[in-house]
Formats: structure tokens, sequence, C-alpha cells
């Protein structure tokens, strides 16, 4: 593996360059808040006792989002003999998990920048967030399932910014803010590195200013900021009250980057944090054959959506 720059670290908010937070925040003005739909979706889809007329009712209210579901429910990875259009057998058939993500992906494909184009294709990126989902619903101990529900909702988002750091790019642009020299960015460098170079900020920090606006909770705000910094500062300095979601996001992600061979997006977090959830910090000895296992069958999963 080639050498990386170890000293290395991202960017707080706090000192991001004013004129680039400016700019950055009216990126995050512009785009459409979290629809009281998707954020009741997201709820009730993590409550086991949710009244499935209720859901059926609400899931209703967005054709697109009953198109996105049937579409899928019918696809190949489920193989049914008799296609159907009856909206409570597919969100039975799918789960209550599946209906949350494709609320949350028919959202921000829609809002967020998130649409497939000849200049950026979102494919990968969906695909990382949804291993990094079911990845954490895995690693989470917590017989809560409410909060297994809010993990795996975290694992969604958790790149969700990433979706809107392409219309960043214009804004800049337009607005003269010039990239820094990035000619002497190797090949090896981390991601967030990258992209500090291209637009002063990281998406970490889009992430946490997109949750804030969309009137999320603290916790969510705190991890989709912090979630890749157990990889380059101490645990001590990170968000001590969602330490144990931040630690499930970072390590899931990192598992989900070492499974798909990803190399250089950051690296490891520390091992404190493993020591966090329970877990060894050993890829090797964590991704057992169960666990890729399920990450095969969630990746064949994207494929057919």
């Amino acid at each position: 593996m080639p050498e990386t720059n170890s000293n290395w670290q991202p960017i707080r908010r706090e000192n991001v360059p004013p004129q680039t937070m400016e700019i950055v925040q009216a990126v995050v003005d512009i785009l459409p808040d979290l629809p009281l739909s998707v954020n009741k979706i997201i709820e009730m889809a993590a409550d086991d006792n949710t009244d499935m007329g209720e859901l059926v009712e609400l899931v209703s209210s967005d054709p697109t989002l009953v198109s996105n579901i049937l579409r899928i429910v019918n696809s190949s990875y489920y193989g049914l003999s008799h296609k159907t259009d009856n909206l409570r057998l597919a969100i039975v058939l799918l789960g209550f998990a599946e209906v949350r993500k494709i609320a949350l992906k028919n959202y921000v494909s829609q809002s967020v920048g998130g649409k497939d184009s000849k200049d950026y294709d979102t494919t990968q990126l969906w695909e990382h967030s949804y291993l990094v989902s079911t990845c954490a619903e895995f690693f989470s101990s917590d017989d809560d399932q409410q909060h297994r529900g809010t993990l795996m909702t975290l694992g969604l988002l958790h790149d969700v910014s990433k979706f809107s750091l392409y219309n960043l790019a214009l804004m800049l642009k337009e607005k003269g803010v010039q990239p820094q020299d990035i000619q002497n960015l190797s090949e090896s460098s981390y991601l967030l590195e990258k992209e500090e170079k291209l637009f002063e900020v990281n998406h970490n920090i889009v992430g946490g200013l997109l949750a804030k606006k969309w009137n999320l909770s603290e916790r969510f705000i705190s991890v989709l900021e912090y979630h890749h910094f157990p990889s380059f500062f101490d645990v001590s300095e990170l968000p001590q009250e969602y330490i144990k979601e931040i630690a499930v996001i970072s390590i899931s992600d990192y598992l989900v980057n070492v499974y798909s061979e990803t190399p250089n997006i950051l690296p490891m977090p520390a091992p404190e944090l493993f020591e966090i959830i329970g877990l060894k910090p050993s890829p090797e000895e964590i991704l057992t054959p169960e666990v890729v296992a399920k990450l095969d069958k969630a990746k064949s999963f994207m494929g057919d959506d």
C-alpha cells in the first residue's frame, strides 16, 4: 500500500475559512427541508409496533415513493412469480428497514443533488451507505429496536453531504474561490484531504450542517460531523455523549471500505473505539463469513435497486 501522510488531520468546523463557510451555509440553506413524511416514515419504520395501515397511508401520500417501492419489490432480487401492485404486500415483503432506506434515498435523490448525471454517478455512494447501514445494524448489541433503527438510519445518512459537494463546487467557482494546489495530492491521499483541497471543507462538516437544517437530533448532527474523526483524533476529542454511535458508524464505514477493497479512504479508527462496542481492532477477525455474507446479500439487493 502506498505511503500516506500519517500526520494529516481534517479541518474542524470552527477552522473553516469564513468566506468558505458562508458559501457552504448558502448551499445548505437552499436545499429543501427533510419532509415531515420522511421523518415520520423513519420513526415508524424503527418501531416494531407500528400500525401497518398507518404506514401504508403515509407512504401512499408520495406517488414517487410508491412507484419506487413497487419497482424494487418486483425486481429480480425478490423473484416474485407474479408482479404485485399491492402496496401493503410490498411493504410486508420488503420489511420496514428497506422502506426506510427507500424513503431516504427517494428524498435525497430528488432534493439534495443525488440524481445521476454524466458528471456525477451516485450508484457507488448509495451502495456504500447501504452497506454501512447493514454493518451498523449487525454490530449493534442493543436490544432496543428503535435504537437499532437509529443506527441503521445513521449509516444511510452518514455520507449524505457528498451529494451536495458537486453543487458546492459550482458555487465556489462562481464566487471566485479557486481550489488549492491539488497537484501535490497523490493517489494515496485521504478522501477528506482531497475534499479540503477542492472545497476548503470536508463532507463531515457539511453533513452536520445538513442534519441541523433538517432539525435532526443532536445525536445525528454529532455523528454526521464526527464519523471520520476517530481515524485522526484521540477518542477524548470526540463528543462523549454520542461516542457509541460514532464508534459504530466509524468502524462500520472503515470495514465496508476494507470489504470493498477501497484503499486510502481513511486510516483505521483508534483501537479504543473498537473496545467501546466490544470488538477487536482487527478487520480480519471482524469480517467473519457471517458478516461478509450479510454484506454480499445487501450488495446483491442494491444491484437490483
